[in-house]
């Protein structure tokens, strides 16, 4: 259930998105990149833009987390819900069980069959390659 106190309404806000290295063919993220995991329980961890810049969501992932990162994408609070796809945050704050984190939020895929989510998934990604790589570690953005 999601808490509508938390859904974000900025249609322009940038979701940050951290993309493994795996994930990227010829600098493009594919669409698995921009939809759950099983072990996601239908919710896509992104770092929210009003709080966070994209470096600093980069490395709070990848030094903070000790996670890989290809570098940041990053679709619109808007793009998401065109798509139907609720924005919601989700502050970190209860450590030691994770690295408190304020900017975190999701996208919600709840609910979803398995090809709905790999659709809407293309199309948010779509979006992300679109509008470029909004940091690189090696500086190589766009």
């Amino acid at each position: 259930m999601i808490d509508d106190a938390k859904v974000l309404t900025e249609d322009d806000e940038l979701l940050f998105r951290q993309v493994h290295p795996s994930f990227v063919r010829d600098g493009r993220p594919s669409s698995q990149a921009f939809r759950p995991t099983p072990k996601d329980a239908g919710k896509l961890s992104v770092a929210r833009g009003a709080l966070t810049t994209s470096k600093a969501a980069y490395q709070h992932y990848t030094e903070r987390l000790g996670l890989p990162s290809a570098g940041t994408w990053g679709v619109t609070v808007g793009e998401c819900r065109e798509q139907g796809l609720p924005a919601v945050a989700d502050p970190l704050t209860a450590p030691p069980e994770t690295v408190a984190d304020p900017a975190h939020a999701v996208i919600d895929f709840t609910g979803l069959s398995r090809s709905q989510a790999e659709a809407k998934g293309t199309r948010v990604a779509r979006k992300a390659f679109e509008r470029g790589r909004l940091y690189s570690p090696n500086g190589n953005v766009g």
